[in-house]
C-alpha cells in the first residue's frame, strides 16, 4: 500500500501569509442551533432527524500552500485553470539545503551537492523540492515571512534548464526578500511555475516518490492553493 506524505500547511484564520497578500479568515456562517432552527420554522419539521453546521472562508490564491500560474508573472500569462494538470503529477526529487544561510542564497553547486548526496539526477517532467528548514524554524511565528534564503539566478536558470514541471520550497518564496526578484524573473521569462509556502520535505529527501499537487480551476487565477502530497513508491 503506497504511503502518502502531506506537503501542505495547515490552513487556519490568521497563519502567516505574505504581507502583500490579505490574511486568511475563516467563520461559522451556520451553526447546528442556526440549521434546527431554519428546519423547525421555515420546513415545519419540529424533530430534525440532521443538523448541520458550515464555515465560509476569504483566502488569497497566494495564502497558504500554494502554486503560482504564469499569470500572476505577467498579464498575458496562463491562468491557473488553463495550465496542464501534467504540471502537478509528475516524478518528485527532494533536496536537503537547509545548510543554506536564511540571509543568503542557494547556489548551483548547493543544488548540484544536495542531489549527489542523495544519488539523484534532476530530469526533465521533474517537480523538484527544496528543504530550506525555514518553515520547522520560524513558523508559526512573525519571523517566517521575514528573512530566508533563497535561489541565485544561476541557481534557478540550472534548475529551469533541467526541464522540470514545477519546483517548490517550504518558505514564503523561492527569492530571498532582498528587493531583487532572479527567481520570479526566471519564471516569468520560461514560463514555469512554482509552489511556496510547503512543509515536510525533509521526510522525502532521497526517496522515490510522485508529486501531486493539483490547483484549484480558478477562472482567470493568478495561483491556487493547492493540497501538495508525495506518494512514495511501494518497495
Amino acid at each position: 500500500m503506497a504511503e502518502f506524505v502531506d506537503l501542505s500547511q495547515e490552513i487556519y484564520s490568521q497563519h502567516p501569509v505574505y504581507f502583500a497578500h490579505p490574511d486568511t479568515v475563516i467563520w461559522t456562517d451556520t451553526t447546528f442551533e442556526d440549521s434546527e432552527y431554519i428546519f423547525r420554522t421555515q420546513a415545519g419539521i419540529e424533530d430534525p432527524t440532521f443538523t448541520y453546521e458550515s464555515r465560509t472562508f476569504q483566502i488569497s490564491e497566494h495564502g497558504p500552500s500554494h502554486v503560482d500560474s504564469i499569470r500572476h508573472y505577467k498579464p498575458d500569462g496562463e491562468p491557473i485553470n488553463e495550465m496542464s494538470l501534467e504540471n502537478f503529477h509528475t516524478p518528485g526529487k527532494a533536496v536537503d539545503v537547509s545548510h543554506c544561510d536564511p540571509e543568503g542564497y542557494i547556489t548551483v553547486d548547493d543544488v548540484r551537492q544536495a542531489l549527489s548526496e542523495t544519488d539523484q539526477t534532476l530530469e526533465k517532467g521533474d517537480t523538484l523540492l527544496l528543504h530550506t528548514g525555514h518553515y520547522d524554524r520560524t513558523h508559526p511565528g512573525r519571523s517566517y515571512n521575514e528573512q530566508h534564503t533563497g535561489l541565485t539566478e544561476a541557481a534557478t536558470r540550472w534548475i529551469i534548464d533541467a526541464g522540470v514541471a514545477n519546483f517548490g520550497v517550504d518558505q514564503p518564496s523561492p527569492d530571498n526578500p532582498s528587493g531583487t526578484y532572479p527567481c520570479h524573473t526566471l519564471c516569468t521569462e520560461f514560463e514555469v511555475p512554482h509552489m511556496e509556502n510547503l512543509c515536510s520535505i525533509d521526510r522525502v529527501v532521497g526517496e522515490a516518490f510522485t508529486f501531486i499537487g493539483f490547483p484549484l480551476p480558478l477562472r482567470g487565477g493568478t495561483g491556487s492553493p493547492i493540497r501538495a502530497v508525495a506518494k512514495l513508491e511501494d518497495e
